[in-house]
């Protein structure tokens, strides 16, 4: 599956040398040997001969042998030569073996080592490899990918089975491409995809190699940067205009209640007048309490956080808005359970956010409806999280809206501030904790507030800004 470009010519070149070198060395050993046999033959033929006729037998006697020594000699010498080929030729191909086999397995361990999914498919559309980091992102085993079709592993209008069909298709390397799908899990997971031609050992076409990278946890803490850093310029602003705002506003809510005692000791006051001076009190408290807000969202984490009874403070908060439910003509349920860890925060900061996500579950029940509190302990990440999540049967929010409820000043209600989940959000960002909201249209809203539960004297997590 994954191995070396072989060097052929290389490797017959240095084999074919070894056998002629040897080879030679064994016809020249041979060579000698026959020519000190034959010399010792016609030694011991003149010998027995000296001074004597040779008859004709034995002359013919003795070049039979000569030509038998030398066809056994011949006879040995390609046997011997044919041997020492077979020998050298197997202890070649045994190192080369080994070789390769540590090539394939530096690639192999290579391969599942690094954190990049590695997807092989061939021209005809066959996957023929995959690391573990493929296994993981694609959440199938390698029994389920290796040998088969892409279009029976992924199924018809995959994603990922639309993208390796247009690249097998019309060919060339893509760069990067982002796909998202559901996971097994129920998550959507984003991946991002880039491909490059793959060749055989002959350097034609053989398929196509994708890499793989989940970027879903990257692109979230890529949002969270990006959302940071434009919230710290806003938090500034915030600070800065709420408290340049402060003291002319309280100047003409001073000076606007002093000029109406004036007017009612001086002069009766048209019931228009008393209706204009009405209007500015009224306008007047609201930006009170927008500024009020603006520097609640702006200001900083308390700088000592303590044990926070969960249990205790949804009961409280319940029993405040109890009574505003009846007057709206809504359902309030609240499910806590009694064996909840207790969390590290500001016990005001968390009652502030979870009244700022009920009130916003009241009025998005116009009509009447149920607001349910439901207080549960979860394990995410490896780490114990309290959620208190608060469920509302009201018209929901709609997709492009859901994008921008955390942005401050935004929002759909007619006289809405746009601060009221900025502030949960903010007071949840600092309290190491998350806010997520499932929305549909018509179907209500559910808003989930996180706590992250510490154990043995915990480090409150630094402001995230």
């Amino acid at each position: 599956m994954f191995r070396p470009r072989p060097e052929t010519p290389f490797l017959q070149n240095v084999l074919i040398r070894q056998i002629v070198a040897i080879l030679l060395i064994v016809a020249v050993v041979v060579g000698v040997l026959l020519v000190f046999s034959l010399e010792h033959q016609n030694i011991v033929v003149e010998s027995l001969t000296e001074g004597k006729t040779v008859s004709s037998e034995l002359n013919a006697a003795v070049g039979q042998s000569r030509r038998n020594l030398i066809a056994i000699t011949l006879l040995l010498f390609f046997v011997g030569g044919m041997g020492i080929t077979a020998v050298v030729t197997y202890l070649h191909y045994a190192n080369t073996k080994e070789n390769l086999e540590e090539v394939k397995g530096l690639a192999r361990h290579i391969l599942e080592s690094i954190p990049t999914g590695v997807l092989t498919v061939s021209e005809e559309g066959i996957i023929t490899a995959a690391n573990p980091t493929a296994e993981t992102i694609l959440e199938r085993p390698a029994a389920s990918l290796l040998g088969k079709h892409y279009d029976v592993v992924f199924g018809e209008g995959h994603p990922i089975q639309v993208i390796i069909a247009q690249i097998l298709q019309h060919g060339g390397s893509m760069r990067s491409k982002e796909i998202t799908f559901d996971s097994q899990k129920g998550e959507i997971r984003t991946i991002r995809i880039s491909s490059v031609d793959l060749t055989g050992d002959d350097g034609k076409p053989a398929g196509m190699i994708f890499q793989l990278h989940d970027v879903t946890e990257w692109l979230a803490l890529e949002k969270q940067v990006n959302e940071a850093q434009r919230l710290a310029a806003l938090h500034t602003l915030s600070a800065g205009v709420a408290h340049e705002l402060r003291n002319p506003l309280s100047a003409l809510d001073l000076n606007l209640h002093l000029l109406e005692e004036e007017l009612r000791e001086t002069t009766d006051l048209p019931a228009q007048a008393s209706k204009y001076f009405q209007v500015l009190n009224t306008e007047l408290s609201r930006l009170s309490a927008i500024l009020d807000n603006i520097l609640r969202y702006a200001q900083s984490r308390p700088a000592k956080f303590h044990d926070v009874n969960l249990q205790s403070l949804v009961s409280h908060v319940a029993q405040l808005l109890q009574h505003e439910a009846e007057d709206r003509h809504l359902q309030l349920h609240v499910s806590v359970p009694t064996d909840l860890p207790d969390v590290q925060g500001d016990e005001t900061q968390i009652t502030q956010a979870l009244i700022n996500i009920v009130i916003n579950a009241f009025q998005a029940m116009s009509a009447g409806g149920v607001c349910r509190i439901i207080v549960q302990e979860r394990e995410r990440q490896e780490r114990r999280w309290v959620e208190i999540a608060v469920h509302d049967t009201g018209q929901g929010i709609d997709p492009q809206s859901l994008v921008h409820i955390f942005d401050p000043f935004y929002t759909t209600k007619e006289n809405g501030t746009g601060l009221g989940l900025a502030v949960a959000h903010r007071i949840l960002q600092n309290h190491g904790g998350r806010i997520d909201v499932t929305a549909f249209p018509g179907e209500g809203t559910s808003v989930a507030l996180s706590l992250p539960v510490f154990v043995n004297s915990p480090t409150i997590p630094v402001e995230s800004v």
